[in-house]
């Protein structure tokens, strides 16, 4: 993990496409990542949302910065500590996409600590999360038996919240003395 970014590359062995459909569709968005009000249109604001906690109301709110179809998703990323951004490009490598997310920009020390965090979320986001939503979309395309059992990436995403929370009460919040 560098300085500032997390940075996660996968080959998934689907077309870039659904993969797009992943990023894009409010719907599969949240399967795999959080319950949101995204549409696909630069200059759209919206929010993901999840549990709060210690200086973070549960809400991440987002711009639609670029969009190119089916290749690169930018947005700003601002709740809590956070304003950041997160870069998707996607890149057709035979009958595979190779994935490469960049979520930049974390500055200050609980910026750092939720990076922390985020990191490690993301291994189950993108190593397990997006994967098993892609199958179930060839699946569903291909005439497969998908298992439609309700993803739990909301639940992982409140267990790394949970762990945010507590480090974030070893840091209290930052108050000016008076001279």
């Amino acid at each position: 993990m560098s300085a500032g970014i997390v940075r996660i590359e996968r080959v998934y062995p689907h077309s870039p496409e659904h993969v797009w459909r992943a990023l894009t569709e409010p719907e599969l968005l949240a399967r795999w990542l959080m319950p949101n009000d995204f549409e696909a249109r630069v200059g759209h604001h919206f929010t993901f949302r999840t549990d709060p906690g210690p200086g973070f109301d549960g809400i991440v709110r987002c711009e639609v910065l670029e969009l190119v179809e089916p290749e690169r998703l930018v947005l700003s990323w601002r709740g809590g500590p956070l304003d950041t951004r997160v870069r998707f490009e996607l890149r057709a490598e035979g009958d595979s996409t190779r994935l490469t997310m960049e979520h930049t920009g974390f500055r200050g020390l609980k910026a750092r600590l939720v990076q922390r965090i985020l990191a490690i979320g993301s291994r189950t986001l993108y190593g397990k999360k997006l994967p098993a939503l892609l199958d179930d979309l060839h699946d569903d395309l291909h005439g497969g038996a998908a298992d439609g059992a309700p993803d739990d990436a909301v639940a992982c995403m409140e267990r790394e919240q949970g762990v945010l929370t507590g480090l974030l009460r070893l840091f209290p919040p930052y108050r000016r003395r008076r001279r």
